[in-house]
């Protein structure tokens, strides 16, 4: 093959759908794609279902789904996610390589310093399980700086391997500041305590919904956030999967995101794809190593003055 990929098909969210984006670009590319799923230690839930998007790989022109026990050469070979190697996966393989690498959709470390994972670990159990030796691949600077405190018992690539998208999939239908349409805004993700702020003050100002200013959000732990004695009653919750992303952004005017103080967004996925479709973005200060000028920065309680500042140039904001 020209390239062998290896990956769970449970997880969900932002890797997921950066293994979909690569996936469908090499085959799109005409590559020859052996694609192997795997079943982490690390999701140990039987519950947790295989992921559609990822399932339909296997469809595409060039991917052929390897087996279990199955012997394959690539000239690169793809691992996706540390966390499913760094437990232990159930299955094994004999694959070999010319370069293999773990691309790294998520840091070693906690925000509180405490480690998430042990990357030579998952190093040392991929090629126990698959027969390849790993380098590392970051999806973004701030995983390439906190795997550099693991060296030298790991090494890293020369460049990241960012997420890709398919701009075609991400338009502007709707210019933001159109219409009739009350001013909203919103942020999609999938329902996950820590992808939102870790207390009911910060959900309720982050996103400060009243009779002038309409909150749209697309993935919501409702209940966590009810019991913190956040009103999540006040926003217009679309459940994960229920709407397309791209639909679903065109409806704000402005894309806000913020997320748990215990939480480290490795890249940001969900707001690249608000970019392309042309929302102006509102984000926590932490996203700003990323994301840079792309966009403004404020703590939730600036969101409401922040928001009627953008709204106040709309042309300024589009542009």
């Amino acid at each position: 093959f020209d390239c062998l990929v290896v990956a769970d098909a449970r997880f969900s969210g932002g890797s997921t759908a950066a293994l979909v984006a690569d996936v469908q670009a090499l085959s799109a590319l005409g590559a020859d794609v052996g694609l192997l799923f795997v079943r982490s230690a690390y999701l140990d839930d039987t519950r947790d279902a295989p992921n559609p998007k990822a399932l339909a790989l296997a469809d595409l022109p060039g991917v052929t789904l390897l087996s279990p026990g199955c012997r394959a050469h690539g000239r690169v070979a793809f691992l996706h996610h540390p966390l499913v190697f760094s437990r232990g996966i159930e299955e094994t393989a004999r694959l070999s390589a010319n370069r293999a690498v773990i691309v790294a959709h998520h840091p070693p470390f906690r925000p509180d310093g405490s480690v998430e994972y042990n990357p030579a670990d998952a190093v040392r159990r991929a090629r126990a399980a698959l027969g390849v030796q790993a380098w590392f691949a970051p999806v973004s600077g701030l995983v390439r700086a906190q795997l550099a405190a693991f060296a030298p018992f790991i090494r890293q690539t020369s460049v990241d391997w960012p997420n890709i998208f398919d701009v075609a999939g991400w338009q502007v239908t709707r210019a933001p500041f159109s219409g009739d349409a009350p001013l909203t805004i919103g942020r999609h993700s999938r329902a996950d305590p820590l992808k939102f702020p870790a207390t009911a003050a910060a959900n309720d100002a982050a996103y400060p919904a009243g009779p002038n200013l309409r909150v749209r959000v697309l993935g919501c732990p409702v209940d966590t956030l009810r019991e913190l004695g956040a009103h999540p009653d006040r926003w217009d919750v679309v459940a994960f999967g229920a709407e397309p992303v791209a639909e679903f952004l065109n409806s704000l005017d402005i894309f806000v995101y913020f997320y748990h103080p215990r939480f480290e967004e490795a890249f940001g996925r969900t707001v690249v794809e608000a970019a392309l479709c042309g929302r102006p973005l509102l984000l926590d200060p932490r996203l700003e190593r990323t994301f840079g000028k792309a966009a403004q920065y404020c703590t939730p309680n600036e969101v409401a003055s922040a928001v009627d500042r953008i709204a106040a140039n709309p042309a300024a904001a589009r542009q």
